[in-house]
């Protein structure tokens, strides 16, 4: 189910959501990540393209970090707006691989 860009102009309420630079390179890898493991649970091929909306929140005793991202991909040559929700986990937390939480399109 698609989400609408009103449902996600912004992070949740929740003050913890930190807005971050989308242009900085551990974003843009987490963006990539994110596509690759959607491509994979889910037998999609989407090409990533970008992040360009992105925020952050550091999670309590150590569990590591959450991101929000805005991003666009390709999907059968045609650019489509997703968001997505990647779990970096803390060092020595359940292992250091990052997490694919949700994934979804964007209908802007």
């Amino acid at each position: 189910m698609a989400t609408t860009a009103a449902e996600v102009k912004s992070p949740p309420s929740d003050a913890l959501w930190v807005c971050v630079s989308a242009h900085q390179l551990v974003i843009q890898e987490v963006g990539k990540f994110a596509v690759m493991e959607q491509n994979k649970k889910h037998h999609w091929e989407l090409t990533f393209n970008t992040v360009y909306e992105a925020w952050k929140m550091t999670l309590a005793a150590n569990y590591g970090n959450l991101f929000l991202l805005h991003l666009t991909a390709l999907k059968n040559g045609v650019l489509v707006n997703y968001q997505a929700v990647v779990w970096e986990q803390a060092e020595g937390y359940c292992g250091p691989e990052p997490k694919l939480v949700s994934f979804k399109e964007l209908v802007l």
